[in-house]
């Protein structure tokens, strides 16, 4: 998609293979959330993604005319990558149903 071109047209690291989009979701004309990860642990995949007082992202916003973005720090544990997610969200609680793979999130 787009978004996707985008990163790896602006991103470096991305296209390079050290920074994983593992995830997009987008409203057209809105907000787009992508999830990264590093496959280098010297590397921070979202200040990658974001760069040197926000250049890249605000290359790509541009690009967008001026729609949101906003990146954040993929993680194998589901909890984890909520609430990187949901951030700046204070999440209070978050109840786990494992046999209906369902999460109710409660924010303070």
């Amino acid at each position: 998609g787009l978004i996707r071109r985008l990163f790896e047209m602006e991103v470096p690291e991305i296209s390079e293979g050290m920074v994983e989009i593992m995830g997009i979701v987008r409203e057209p004309n809105g907000r787009t959330k992508i999830a990264v990860k590093s496959n280098d642990r010297d590397i921070d995949a979202v200040g990658a993604c974001v760069g040197m007082r926000g250049m890249r992202v605000q290359s790509i916003v541009q690009e967008l005319r001026g729609e949101k973005i906003d990146i954040v720090e993929y993680s194998e544990d589901p909890e984890v990558f909520i609430r990187n997610a949901l951030s700046p969200a204070k999440i209070s609680r978050i109840l786990v149903d494992e046999p209906e793979k369902h999460m109710t999130i409660i924010v303070a």
